[in-house]
């Protein structure tokens, strides 16, 4: 079965990508702060035009955005610039990454592109993100906070609290399917014999391979026939042809005719176009794979709200 052929979306990832980066705000108090605690951009900022933030900024910044600011408050962290913008830099980044493929994999391409094995360059770099995420938000939230009690008293902190929670949850659904739902992605069902209705598929009928113990059979003009008796198939493979398989256009290229099949028994029809049952992992793949979707949507939207607010 030939992968899906996805040259012709990349305008769609980074459109989806260029939208992503436009959710990022500034991390600079903007004059929603001072109509809030109702005083002037100077009692925050060393200058009223500027952007550098006075000890008592640093205070109400530390405190969630919390009025009147405990006095000369400190974070967790003393991160200062540059070193805080290269760390945002990458969290940004990887956030943008990481959600980026998500949308652009489960709405795009679907949860099928993936349903008989995770592809191992978007493992990569969904562990990878994951990884530095989780480093540079920790680094990022310790250089904004003073307290716990920050991120329990405050709406800024409690919204951060949500974000955080959503985030374990990816990364749990992510651990859960590499550990326990990629493996068995890649297990064919064991043959216990045709499908109830007798109508094989690609999918049914590639379990007959020959191989490991499995009988031998092939797809020949819309029947199937097993040549598990055939000393020439043994290990399901004759010359250059696979057992399992669709041989009708090869054979036509083989030395001789349908002949050599007259005598095997046919053990079903086949149809290419029968929709194939998901195993359970399939299922509880799909499942995953949009519970996580929305959970990326709901995602943004709460930083939005920690942001901007509403």
């Amino acid at each position: 079965m030939k992968k899906p052929h996805c040259r012709q979306k990349k305008p769609l990832f980074f459109i989806a990508f260029l939208a992503l980066s436009l959710l990022c705000g500034p991390a600079f108090a903007t004059p929603d702060h001072a109509e809030k605690t109702r005083q002037g951009c100077i009692i925050c900022h060393e200058a009223e035009e500027g952007e550098t933030l006075s000890d008592r900024g640093l205070s109400y910044l530390f405190s969630g955005y919390t009025w009147p600011p405990p006095e000369n408050a400190k974070a967790f962290l003393n991160i200062k610039n540059p070193l805080r913008s290269i760390i945002g830099f990458f969290h940004i980044l990887f956030a943008i990454t990481w959600f980026g493929t998500i949308i652009y994999v489960h709405i795009i391409l679907k949860p099928a592109y993936a349903s008989s094995g995770l592809p191992k360059s978007e493992v990569r770099l969904g562990v990878v993100s994951m990884g530095v995420l989780g480093i540079t938000g920790a680094l990022l939230t310790l250089s904004r906070i003073n307290g716990l009690d920050v991120l329990f008293d405050t709406r800024w902190g409690i919204l951060l609290l949500i974000k955080i929670a959503f985030y374990l949850f990816l990364v749990s659904s992510a651990v859960f399917v590499l550990t326990y739902i990629k493996p068995r992605l890649l297990i064919k069902e064991k043959a216990t014999g045709k499908p109830a209705n007798g109508v094989y598929n690609a999918q049914t009928l590639e379990v007959f391979d020959g191989k490991s113990g499995n009988p031998a059979y092939i797809a020949y003009k819309g029947q199937v026939h097993d040549l598990s008796g055939l000393a020439k198939w043994k290990g399901g493979i004759h010359f250059k042809h696979l057992a399992g398989k669709d041989l009708t256009e090869e054979l036509k290229r083989a030395p001789h005719g349908a002949e050599k099949l007259e005598n095997l028994k046919v053990m079903g029809s086949y149809d290419p176009l029968v929709a194939a049952q998901k195993t359970f992992a399939q299922k509880l793949f799909y499942f995953l794979a949009y519970i996580n979707l929305a959970v990326v949507f709901v995602t943004l939207f709460v930083i939005a709200m920690w942001r901007w607010g509403i």
